[in-house]
C-alpha cells in the first residue's frame, strides 16, 4: 500500500487534472488522504465528489483548524499516514501513468541493499505551463540543480533538486523528520536533508509528473538564465534570507557542520549557474 498525501487550498482549477492522472496510475495499490487547508472555492466539495464514487481510494482528513499552510499541513498528513510507503502530491501537477510503479521498484531495490534504514526516492520533472504545455523536459537542466546534491548535504542546504512531489518513502522516515522544526525552509527539504544525513536517497533520471507553473505557485521552477547573477544581486535582502534559512537549517541539523564551508559551496554552485 502507498499513501498519497495532498494538502489542497482553491485548487478548483487543476484538481480535475491531478485526479484523472492518479486514476491512471498502472501501481493502483494506493489511497489518497487529503487534507484540505482552508479553500474558499469548489475545491472540498470536488473532493467530497471523488469520495462518493471512489470510496475506499480517498480519505479526507477532516480537522477545524485551517490555514496551516503546506509545510504543517503536510505534517499532519504524515502523522495520520499508516502505509509503508509515502508520496506527496501537490493539486496542481499532473502525474505520468508509470510514476507509483518505477518509484516503487526503485526504493525497493533500494532497501534490499539497506533494510534497516530509512529511504527515499525521487525523480525528475517535466516543467510545463498552465496549460501543460512543455517549457522544458528537465526540471534539473531548466533550473540548473544537479540531483546529486543529496549526496553532499552542504550541497544540498544551498539546492535542493528534490521536490516533494517527486518522492517515495519509507515509513522510516517518519520518526526521522518529525516534527518538523521552525527552522526548517519547507517540509520536503527537511525531509531530503535528514534522510541524506542519516538514511539512503536514489533518484529516477526520467521525470514522473508534469511540474505546472502559474502564478499561484507557491515554490516552482526557476529558470537560470545570463541575469541571474544580476537578479541576485537586486533581490540582495531575498538573498541573505535565504541564506541565513539554509544557515539555521544546518545548525538544527548538526552542529558538526561548518559556515565557512556552506558560503565555500555557495560560492562554488552561484558560478557554476553562470557557465
Amino acid at each position: 500500500m502507498v499513501d498519497i498525501l495532498l494538502s489542497t487550498f482553491n485548487g478548483r482549477s487543476y484538481l480535475p487534472d491531478l485526479l484523472k492522472s492518479l486514476q491512471s496510475q498502472t501501481f493502483t495499490d494506493w489511497r489518497l488522504i487529503v487534507r484540505d487547508d482552508g479553500s474558499t472555492d469548489e475545491t472540498l466539495s470536488m473532493l467530497k465528489h471523488f469520495k462518493e464514487t471512489h470510496p475506499k481510494k480517498i480519505i479526507i482528513v477532516d480537522e477545524k483548524i485551517k490555514n496551516l499552510g503546506p509545510m504543517r499541513s503536510f505534517e499532519k498528513l504524515m502523522e495520520y499516514s499508516s502505509a509503508e510507503y509515502i508520496m506527496f502530491c501537490d493539486q496542481d501537477d499532473v502525474w505520468l501513468p508509470h510514476k507509483i510503479e518505477e518509484s516503487l521498484a526503485c526504493i525497493q531495490q533500494l532497501e534490499q541493499n539497506n533494510p534497516h534504514k530509512a529511504a527515499l526516492v525521487f525523480s525528475d520533472l517535466e516543467v510545463v505551463d498552465e496549460q501543460l504545455n512543455t517549457i522544458s523536459s528537465s526540471f534539473w537542466n531548466y533550473s540548473k540543480v544537479n540531483p546529486d546534491n543529496v549526496y553532499n548535504c552542504y550541497r544540498l542546504l544551498i539546492n535542493n533538486p528534490a521536490p516533494g512531489c517527486t518522492f517515495i518513502m519509507n515509513k522510516k522516515v517518519k520518526p526521522l523528520v518529525l516534527p518538523f522544526p521552525e527552522q526548517a525552509r519547507m517540509h520536503d527539504w527537511w525531509i531530503v536533508l535528514k534522510v541524506a544525513e542519516s538514511g539512503v536517497i536514489d533518484y529516477l533520471k526520467k521525470p514522473g509528473l508534469l511540474y505546472r507553473q502559474h502564478k499561484k505557485n507557491k515554490v516552482g521552477a526557476e529558470a537560470i538564465k545570463n541575469t541571474y547573477l544580476l537578479s541576485r544581486m537586486a533581490s540582495f535582502s531575498l538573498t541573505i534570507k535565504r541564506n541565513k534559512e539554509s544557515w539555521q537549517m544546518m545548525k538544527c541539523l548538526s552542529n558538526k557542520y561548518s559556515l565557512l564551508k556552506l558560503f565555500y559551496y555557495k560560492l562554488r554552485i552561484s558560478l557554476a549557474k553562470l557557465l
